[in-house]
């Protein structure tokens, strides 16, 4: 019995990592679009524009004012928005931060097309600003939103394989235990 429960810890310990591996993934891209130094001026917008060739990406915008005493707020617009603002026509835009001196916002785009960044510096029109902006764009299954659970069937039967694997390496070194705790308590042999 105990060389037959060998053989089933062995076999369960063989499959048990086959299960916990998780599906492989889509490929994950990046694209850094904007690392640099950018001067807004005083009561201005400063647009900043791309174009997404393909649907769901990620926008990961970041900035910090490093020179001058004006705040800005980052705005992402649509190309057309962007030319209705200019213009002072209504406009929508995607996301925005607050005016701040730091600050930066992610957005899932699903549409390929044409997009900006605008650097707005026109809350306190007092001054220039130089903004470090950092743009980036994920592509792929992790760009499009939030974290991915397991296949509920395979999370089952990896819970149940790992308490079925414990409960036999237990009971074997219960049996074993058992054992060796009769052989040391019985009596000597007599000669």
């Amino acid at each position: 019995m105990v060389r037959e429960l060998k053989k089933i810890i062995r076999l369960l310990a063989c499959l048990l990592p086959a299960l916990a591996l998780p599906a492989p993934a889509p490929p994950v891209r990046s694209d850094v679009l904007i690392d640099e130094e950018v001067r807004v001026s005083p009561s201005r917008v400063r647009p900043l524009e791309f174009d997404l060739p393909s649907s769901s990406a990620r926008v990961f915008c970041k900035f910090r004012v490093v020179d001058g005493l004006s705040s800005v707020r980052a705005v992402l617009l649509k190309r057309d928005d962007v030319r209705l603002w200019l213009t002072g026509q209504s406009h929508s835009f995607l996301v925005s931060t607050e005016y701040a001196e730091s600050g930066g916002f992610t957005f899932l785009l699903q549409e390929p097309g044409g997009y900006a960044i605008v650097l707005d510096n026109r809350l306190e029109g007092r001054a220039a600003a130089v903004v470090h902006l950092q743009v980036t764009l994920l592509y792929g299954a992790a760009a499009a939103g939030p974290v991915r659970t397991p296949d509920p069937l395979r999370a089952r039967l990896l819970m149940w394989t790992s308490i079925l694997l414990f409960v036999l390496g237990s009971s074997y070194a219960g049996l074993k235990l058992k054992s060796a705790l009769a052989r040391r308590s019985a009596p000597p042999p007599t000669p």
